[in-house]
């Protein structure tokens, strides 16, 4: 599966970034702090999780895993970024 995934790695980004900027246009009542807020949000999670299945450096905030650290490490953290994605989208 994680194959499969990996092969339409810049669809799935392109995805999350589309995604990211519709829903903040969609949810937009007036307050740009919340609109940068939300938006900024699922970009920087939604990174993370492209750089994962592009196997790049995965970073959420100013750490992160290389290419060359724990595969088993780098998709827990890539999990936890598109938790957080999801997060920031139903509830931000």
């Amino acid at each position: 599966m994680l194959g499969e995934l990996k092969r339409y790695k810049h669809v799935i980004g392109l995805t999350l970034l589309v995604v990211a900027l519709v829903a903040g246009f969609i949810r937009f009542n007036g307050d740009r702090e919340r609109f940068f807020a939300m938006v900024l949000g699922q970009i920087w999670f939604g990174q993370a999780v492209y750089n994962y299945l592009r196997d790049g450096w995965v970073t959420i905030g100013p750490g992160g895993m290389s290419p060359e650290d724990d595969p088993m490490h780098r998709a827990v953290l890539a999990g936890v970024a598109m938790f957080l994605y999801m997060l920031v989208f139903f509830l931000f």
